[in-house]
């Protein structure tokens, strides 16, 4: 018999192989391959699909190669403890939930499965790789050595979760926490290693088959990455087609992060540190009310970036968040100097503060004074030179209303008179140009309606100087 003692005190009872005190589950590598040679992986196999198709779950301390579990059904959790494992391949099965405890795994493939629980806890796994797999309860990795985790197409397809006095449930969390030695963590990522691994392992996956990563939270915590040189230009943190909330927390982060194609609700960061960039692309940005009194105004504090923020084509059903966003984005532009990129969100951000004001709570004449000062910025601050990031804008308004708009404006009234009784429009614009600069040479002068159009044109004329000179001095001269 097996001489294996489980840590409840039990032996194994499976038989040993024959010049081993260990049975084919727990005999070590070097020892079964010295007595077996390349047999000793197919004898493996057979034992372990044995046990499994006997309704065995729990196995402990057990030496697998490669382990291939297809079309399994139980209503069991299928636990690996203390065990090594070269890899793990799980593909369409319905079962209770894995757990892998104290155990080395080469590789974890769980694909196109229906599970309750996912637990991998004081494991060392080079790669773990879960797709397309939905989960009823909870998926947590934690306190582990992982090289390489993916998430992809994962949804929670369990109740939906509430909150009991502030605390959110833990049903449909994915969490990941005390992890280290990590390179990179990819939830619902292109990765084009990871398809010529899973073919090396005999799983198809097809383009079609992509969903959304679909759960209540996503917690990343207290994560530790791999420091090396090499990784430090890489983007450590990948999350593309997410929908729910995102947390990070106690976060070192040695290279980028980057958010795309992703509904993010009531986003946390707390004490994240990103040595490189945050790049935040194609998402929505969905807060509530208490997130924008609790979260939001420590969000500079809390989330530092090293490198540049870029955020593109994101929407915000927030004002402020929106604010506090292109914000951070801006500054990390300023440091560096790049002061045209800096006025980018510069922009944004001043637009978004003019939209918050728009959605402040005010009423009565407080709230038409307000609407009132919000169109004043937009026509003389937004409309004339965005907010005086742009230059040209005031030339091109000046040079289209001087030369177009008031001419038309003069022939159409004919409120001009010269020396000639009859004007063609090139006088009328003549007029114009020398109205709006206040040169006034008297050879024309406005009569009736003129004069008013004509006093309107030289406020006009000024403005928009004072306007270009204004901008151009900044764009040019800081």
């Amino acid at each position: 018999m097996c001489e294996y003692v489980y840590e409840n005190g039990k032996k194994c009872r499976l038989k040993a192989v024959e010049g081993s005190k260990y049975c084919p589950l727990h005999i070590p590598y070097e020892e079964g391959e010295s007595l077996m040679g390349e047999e000793i992986k197919n004898l493996k196999d057979k034992t372990f699909q044995r046990r499994l198709n006997r309704g065995q779950s729990y196995f402990e301390g057990v030496y697998l190669y490669d382990a291939t579990i297809k079309e399994y059904r139980s209503e069991k959790m299928l636990v690996f403890k203390n065990s090594q494992i070269k890899s793990l391949v799980i593909e369409d099965s319905e079962f209770k939930g894995l757990i892998l405890i104290n155990s080395t795994v080469d590789r974890v493939i769980l694909f196109h499965s229906k599970i309750e629980v996912l637990l991998v806890k004081g494991s060392t796994v080079f790669g773990l790789n879960v797709l397309q797999v939905d989960f009823s309860s909870n998926i947590s990795v934690r306190d582990s050595s992982v090289k390489y985790l993916m998430l992809n197409s994962t949804q929670y397809v369990g109740e939906k979760a509430e909150e009991s006095y502030g605390e959110k449930s833990a049903k449909g969390v994915v969490e990941i926490a005390g992890l280290r030695d990590v390179r990179r963590i990819g939830i619902n990522t292109r990765y084009p290693l990871l398809r010529k691994i899973l073919e090396e392992h005999g799983v198809n996956v097809s383009e079609g088959g992509r969903r959304t990563v679909k759960v209540n939270s996503l917690i990343i915590r207290d994560v530790s990455f791999d420091a090396a040189p090499r990784y430090k230009r890489q983007v450590r943190l990948s999350i593309g087609g997410f929908s729910g909330n995102l947390v990070l927390e106690n976060l070192d982060v040695f290279g980028h992060i980057e958010i795309s194609w992703s509904n993010l609700k009531s986003p946390e960061f707390v004490h994240v540190l990103i040595h490189s960039n945050l790049i935040i692309r194609k998402s929505h940005i969905t807060v509530g009310p208490t997130w924008a009194m609790t979260v939001l105004p420590s969000l500079p504090i809390e989330l530092t970036v090293s490198g540049f923020m870029i955020i593109e084509d994101c929407h915000f059903n927030n004002p402020y968040a929106e604010e506090v966003f292109y914000r951070l984005a801006r500054t990390s532009w300023e440091r560096s100097g790049d002061f045209e990129r800096a006025d980018e969100y510069y922009y944004l951000e001043m637009v978004a503060r003019r939209k918050a004001r728009l959605k402040a709570r005010r009423k009565g004449l407080r709230k038409l004074f307000d609407r009132f000062e919000v169109l004043f910025e937009w026509l003389f601050a937004d409309l004339t030179c965005k907010y005086g990031t742009d230059w040209k804008r005031p030339i091109l308004i000046w040079l289209f209303i001087v030369n177009v708009l008031f001419p038309v404006l003069f022939f159409v009234t004919k409120s001009v008179q010269g020396l000639s009784s009859s004007l063609s429009f090139l006088d009328y614009e003549y007029f114009s140009i020398v109205t709006a600069t206040t040169l006034g040479y008297g050879d024309y002068h406005p009569i009736g309606v003129g004069r008013i159009i004509a006093s309107v044109e030289a406020l006009f004329g000024m403005f928009m100087w004072a306007v270009f000179l204004t901008v151009f001095a900044r764009k040019y001269m800081r």
